[in-house]
Protein backbone atom coordinates (compact mmCIF):
# COMPACT_ATOMS: atom_id res chain seq x y z
CA UNK A 1 0.00 0.00 0.00
CA UNK A 2 1.26 3.47 -0.81
CA UNK A 3 1.23 6.30 1.70
CA UNK A 4 -2.33 7.20 2.55
CA UNK A 5 -1.77 10.93 2.24
CA UNK A 6 0.16 10.71 -1.00
CA UNK A 7 0.11 13.95 -2.90
CA UNK A 8 0.07 14.25 -6.66
CA UNK A 9 3.01 16.22 -8.00
CA UNK A 10 2.77 17.99 -11.35
CA UNK A 11 5.63 19.61 -13.25
CA UNK A 12 4.26 22.55 -15.20
CA UNK A 13 6.74 24.36 -17.47
CA UNK A 14 9.59 24.70 -15.00
CA UNK A 15 7.75 24.69 -11.67
CA UNK A 16 6.17 22.03 -9.53
CA UNK A 17 2.80 21.97 -7.77
CA UNK A 18 1.43 19.48 -5.27
CA UNK A 19 -2.21 18.48 -4.99
CA UNK A 20 -3.57 16.89 -1.82
CA UNK A 21 -6.73 14.76 -2.11
CA UNK A 22 -8.39 16.23 0.98
CA UNK A 23 -11.97 15.61 2.01
CA UNK A 24 -12.67 19.33 1.45
CA UNK A 25 -11.37 19.07 -2.14
CA UNK A 26 -13.37 15.88 -2.81
CA UNK A 27 -16.62 17.42 -1.63
CA UNK A 28 -16.07 20.68 -3.54
CA UNK A 29 -15.34 18.78 -6.78
CA UNK A 30 -18.32 16.45 -6.31
CA UNK A 31 -20.67 19.36 -5.67
CA UNK A 32 -19.44 21.31 -8.69
CA UNK A 33 -18.85 18.55 -11.24
CA UNK A 34 -21.24 15.72 -10.46
CA UNK A 35 -22.25 13.56 -7.58
CA UNK A 36 -20.10 10.57 -8.54
CA UNK A 37 -16.38 10.15 -9.37
CA UNK A 38 -17.30 8.85 -12.84
CA UNK A 39 -18.91 12.22 -13.57
CA UNK A 40 -15.84 14.30 -12.88
CA UNK A 41 -13.42 11.73 -14.33
CA UNK A 42 -15.46 11.81 -17.53
CA UNK A 43 -15.24 15.60 -17.67
CA UNK A 44 -11.50 15.40 -17.16
CA UNK A 45 -11.01 13.05 -20.12
CA UNK A 46 -13.26 15.19 -22.31
CA UNK A 47 -10.87 18.09 -21.75
CA UNK A 48 -13.23 20.13 -19.55
CA UNK A 49 -11.23 23.20 -18.51
CA UNK A 50 -13.45 23.90 -15.49
CA UNK A 51 -12.68 20.58 -13.78
CA UNK A 52 -8.93 21.12 -14.17
CA UNK A 53 -9.19 24.68 -12.84
CA UNK A 54 -11.24 23.46 -9.86
CA UNK A 55 -8.86 20.57 -9.14
CA UNK A 56 -6.06 23.15 -9.04
CA UNK A 57 -8.12 25.60 -6.97
CA UNK A 58 -9.20 23.06 -4.33
CA UNK A 59 -6.39 20.50 -4.51
CA UNK A 60 -3.35 22.79 -4.32
CA UNK A 61 -3.14 23.98 -0.73
CA UNK A 62 -0.16 26.33 -1.19
CA UNK A 63 -1.48 29.71 -2.35
CA UNK A 64 1.55 30.60 -4.48
CA UNK A 65 1.56 27.21 -6.21
CA UNK A 66 -2.20 27.50 -6.80
CA UNK A 67 -1.86 30.95 -8.40
CA UNK A 68 1.00 29.79 -10.65
CA UNK A 69 -0.89 26.65 -11.73
CA UNK A 70 -4.04 28.61 -12.59
CA UNK A 71 -1.95 31.17 -14.51
CA UNK A 72 -0.23 28.30 -16.37
CA UNK A 73 -3.59 26.76 -17.23
CA UNK A 74 -4.93 29.99 -18.73
CA UNK A 75 -1.60 31.00 -20.29
CA UNK A 76 -0.66 31.35 -23.93
CA UNK A 77 -0.05 28.51 -26.31
CA UNK A 78 -2.19 25.53 -27.23
CA UNK A 79 -4.59 24.66 -24.40
CA UNK A 80 -4.82 21.11 -25.72
CA UNK A 81 -1.15 20.45 -24.93
CA UNK A 82 -1.56 21.72 -21.38
CA UNK A 83 -4.66 19.58 -20.88
CA UNK A 84 -2.88 16.51 -22.25
CA UNK A 85 0.05 17.13 -19.89
CA UNK A 86 -2.15 17.01 -16.79
CA UNK A 87 -5.03 14.67 -17.71
CA UNK A 88 -3.54 11.35 -16.55
CA UNK A 89 -2.00 12.65 -13.29
CA UNK A 90 -5.25 14.46 -12.49
CA UNK A 91 -7.23 11.31 -13.24
CA UNK A 92 -5.09 9.45 -10.70
CA UNK A 93 -5.67 12.34 -8.32
CA UNK A 94 -9.45 12.06 -8.74
CA UNK A 95 -9.21 8.37 -7.83
CA UNK A 96 -7.48 9.43 -4.62
CA UNK A 97 -10.27 11.93 -4.02
CA UNK A 98 -12.66 8.99 -4.12
CA UNK A 99 -10.53 7.24 -1.49
CA UNK A 100 -9.08 4.76 -3.97
CA UNK A 101 -5.45 3.85 -4.51
CA UNK A 102 -4.90 4.05 -8.29
CA UNK A 103 -2.17 1.40 -7.98
CA UNK A 104 -4.17 -1.09 -5.89
CA UNK A 105 -5.45 -4.40 -7.18
CA UNK A 106 -9.19 -4.86 -7.49
CA UNK A 107 -10.99 -6.28 -4.48
CA UNK A 108 -11.83 -9.97 -4.50
CA UNK A 109 -14.73 -9.48 -2.10
CA UNK A 110 -17.88 -11.36 -2.96
CA UNK A 111 -20.00 -9.31 -0.60
CA UNK A 112 -22.46 -7.11 -2.49
CA UNK A 113 -21.89 -3.47 -1.70
CA UNK A 114 -24.80 -1.16 -1.22
CA UNK A 115 -24.67 1.88 -3.48
CA UNK A 116 -24.07 5.13 -1.62
CA UNK A 117 -24.09 8.57 -3.17
CA UNK A 118 -20.55 9.95 -3.19
CA UNK A 119 -21.55 13.21 -1.46
CA UNK A 120 -23.29 11.21 1.26
CA UNK A 121 -20.26 8.96 1.71
CA UNK A 122 -18.02 12.04 2.08
CA UNK A 123 -20.39 13.49 4.67
CA UNK A 124 -20.33 10.17 6.54
CA UNK A 125 -16.52 10.22 6.55
CA UNK A 126 -16.57 13.74 7.96
CA UNK A 127 -19.10 12.70 10.61
CA UNK A 128 -17.04 9.66 11.58
CA UNK A 129 -13.82 11.66 11.81
CA UNK A 130 -15.34 14.38 13.98
CA UNK A 131 -17.96 12.38 15.92
CA UNK A 132 -16.29 9.03 16.58
CA UNK A 133 -12.58 9.82 16.31
CA UNK A 134 -13.01 13.33 17.81
CA UNK A 135 -10.84 14.97 15.17
CA UNK A 136 -11.26 18.71 14.82
CA UNK A 137 -13.32 19.80 11.80
CA UNK A 138 -10.19 21.31 10.24
CA UNK A 139 -8.26 18.04 10.69
CA UNK A 140 -11.14 16.11 9.11
CA UNK A 141 -11.34 18.51 6.13
CA UNK A 142 -7.59 18.28 5.55
CA UNK A 143 -7.52 14.47 5.78
CA UNK A 144 -7.95 12.40 2.66
CA UNK A 145 -10.96 10.10 2.28
CA UNK A 146 -8.52 7.17 2.26
CA UNK A 147 -6.94 8.26 5.57
CA UNK A 148 -10.34 8.49 7.23
CA UNK A 149 -11.42 5.15 5.76
CA UNK A 150 -8.22 3.54 7.09
CA UNK A 151 -8.90 5.05 10.53
CA UNK A 152 -12.43 3.58 10.32
CA UNK A 153 -11.01 0.11 9.60
CA UNK A 154 -8.61 0.31 12.54
CA UNK A 155 -11.35 1.61 14.83
CA UNK A 156 -13.72 -1.16 13.70
CA UNK A 157 -11.09 -3.84 14.40
CA UNK A 158 -10.73 -2.52 17.95
CA UNK A 159 -14.44 -2.92 18.69
CA UNK A 160 -15.68 -5.82 20.86
CA UNK A 161 -17.07 -8.68 18.77
CA UNK A 162 -15.17 -7.67 15.62
CA UNK A 163 -15.12 -10.36 12.91
CA UNK A 164 -12.83 -9.91 9.86
CA UNK A 165 -14.42 -10.05 6.42
CA UNK A 166 -13.30 -12.37 3.59
CA UNK A 167 -10.84 -9.83 2.12
CA UNK A 168 -9.18 -9.29 5.50
CA UNK A 169 -8.87 -13.05 6.10
CA UNK A 170 -7.41 -13.58 2.61
CA UNK A 171 -4.93 -10.73 3.12
CA UNK A 172 -3.83 -12.18 6.48
CA UNK A 173 -3.39 -15.67 4.98
CA UNK A 174 -1.34 -14.28 2.09
CA UNK A 175 0.81 -12.27 4.49
CA UNK A 176 1.42 -15.36 6.65
CA UNK A 177 2.37 -17.40 3.57
CA UNK A 178 4.89 -14.77 2.47
CA UNK A 179 6.28 -14.56 6.02
CA UNK A 180 6.78 -18.36 6.14
CA UNK A 181 8.42 -18.39 2.70
CA UNK A 182 10.75 -15.55 3.66
CA UNK A 183 11.66 -17.31 6.90
CA UNK A 184 12.43 -20.55 5.04
CA UNK A 185 14.56 -18.65 2.52
CA UNK A 186 16.57 -16.99 5.29
CA UNK A 187 16.89 -20.31 7.14
CA UNK A 188 18.27 -21.99 4.00
CA UNK A 189 20.73 -19.14 3.45
CA UNK A 190 22.23 -19.56 6.91
CA UNK A 191 22.34 -23.36 6.86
Amino acid sequence: MRLLNEETTLKLDGFTVRLRPSLRCALAIAEEHGPEPADFCGKLFKGHLGIVADLFAYGIEDGEQRARALAWLTGSGPLRKRMEAVSLPLYRFTLRLAGADPDARASTSREPSRPVAFNKALAELFGFATGILHWSPDAAWRATPHEIAQAMRVWRKAQPGYEPNDDERAEAALSNTFDRQAFETLKNMTA
